[in-house]
C-alpha cells in the first residue's frame, strides 16, 4: 500500500506540473469568426497598375487571444473558390499573392492583383495576352498564427464588380542574331516571325538580367554576323565587332571564343567554322560575347 500511495503521489505532481506549464501559455481556440470589409468603392472602377494598390481591412479571428497572424490574400474569377485536388484532375481557380500581412488592414498590390489575373486567365507571356473589358474580382483573406498551423481560417468572400487588368506576366527579354546564317532579312519589325527563330533569350527565371542565351545551326561558309537588341532597322539598336560597317575575321572553328561587343555594324566573321551548333551568350551588362562550339 506504501509503495502505491507513493506512485499516486508522483503521478498526480506531474500532472500538477504539466497543468502549470500550459496555464503558463495562452490556448488557442478554433476561430469561427473572420469578416473581410467590403470597400466602399467596391462597385466602382478599379484600373490596375504596376504602382497602384487596393486598401482592404479584415477583423481579426477570435482565436481567444491577440495573436500575432499571417494574413495572405487570394483572388479568383469565380464567386466560388474551388480547392485543387490533384486525384480527380481539379486545379484550384484562385491564386494566392506572394505578400503576406501581419495587420488587419493592407494596401494590396494591384501589380500583384494583375499578375493573379493573368494567370487565371491562362495568360503565359505577352504573345498570349489578349485585353479585356473589366469584370468583378472575387477576394478572400486566409488568416493563420504561425505556430499553430491547424488555426488557418477563411474569410467571407467581397466582390469588386469592375477590375480592369493589364498584361502582368514578364516574358524574357530577347535580342537577335543578323546576319548569313538567317539570310540577312534585315532587323526591322516586318520581320518579326522570322527571326523569332534567331532570337537569344533570357532565362525565364533572369527575366532582367540582360544576359541572353541561343543555340543555333551555324553552316560553315556562313559563320557571319552582329546582334541587334531590337527590331528597329540596320542603324540603331546593332552591336558587334566594331563600329565600322565591316566585319572582323577571326580563327575561331572550335572550343570557345570570347569578345567584348561594341556599338556598331561590324559583323563577327568566322571563314574557318567547319559548320555546326553554336552555344552563343551575350551579357549585355558587361557587352560580354561567349561562342561555344557544339559537339
Amino acid at each position: 500500500m506504501k509503495k502505491i500511495s507513493i506512485l499516486m503521489a508522483t503521478l498526480v505532481a506531474v500532472l500538477t506540473l504539466g497543468s502549470c506549464k500550459q496555464n503558463t501559455e495562452p490556448c488557442i481556440q478554433k476561430a469561427t469568426d473572420f469578416k473581410l470589409n467590403t470597400p466602399a468603392l467596391a462597385s466602382q472602377y478599379y484600373q490596375l497598375t504596376p504602382e497602384g494598390t487596393v486598401d482592404l481591412d479584415w477583423s481579426q479571428p477570435d482565436w481567444g487571444f491577440a495573436a500575432a497572424a499571417d494574413y495572405s490574400i487570394q483572388v479568383s474569377l469565380e464567386e466560388t473558390f474551388v480547392e485543387a485536388n490533384e486525384e480527380e484532375g481539379i486545379a484550384a481557380n484562385y491564386y494566392t499573392l506572394p505578400t503576406i500581412y501581419n495587420a488587419c488592414n493592407a494596401s494590396v498590390s494591384a501589380e500583384e492583383i494583375a499578375m493573379g489575373v493573368c494567370k487565371l486567365r491562362g495568360i503565359v507571356d505577352e504573345d498570349s495576352y489578349t485585353d479585356e473589358p473589366a469584370r468583378p474580382l472575387y477576394i478572400r483573406v486566409v488568416g493563420v498564427v504561425p505556430q499553430y498551423p491547424s488555426s488557418a481560417i477563411i474569410s467571407n468572400t467581397i466582390c469588386l464588380q469592375r477590375v480592369k487588368g493589364y498584361c502582368a506576366i514578364q516574358s524574357p527579354g530577347k535580342i537577335y542574331l543578323v546576319g548569313e546564317p538567317e539570310g540577312w532579312k534585315g532587323p526591322d519589325d516586318t520581320q518579326a516571325e522570322h527571326y523569332k527563330e534567331w532570337a537569344l533569350y533570357e532565362d525565364a527565371d533572369a527575366i532582367g538580367s540582360n544576359i541572353y542565351h541561343g543555340v543555333f545551326e551555324i553552316p560553315a561558309g556562313k559563320a557571319s554576323f552582329r546582334f541587334y537588341t531590337a527590331l528597329t532597322g540596320w542603324d540603331t539598336d546593332s552591336w558587334g565587332s566594331q563600329g565600322e560597317d565591316n566585319p572582323i575575321e577571326f580563327g575561331f572553328t572550335s572550343g570557345e571564343f570570347n569578345y567584348t561587343l561594341v556599338k556598331g555594324k561590324g559583323s563577327f566573321s568566322f571563314p574557318g567554322w567547319p559548320g555546326g551548333k553554336m552555344d552563343i551568350t551575350v551579357d549585355m551588362n558587361t557587352c560580354k560575347l561567349i561562342i561555344k562550339s557544339v559537339e
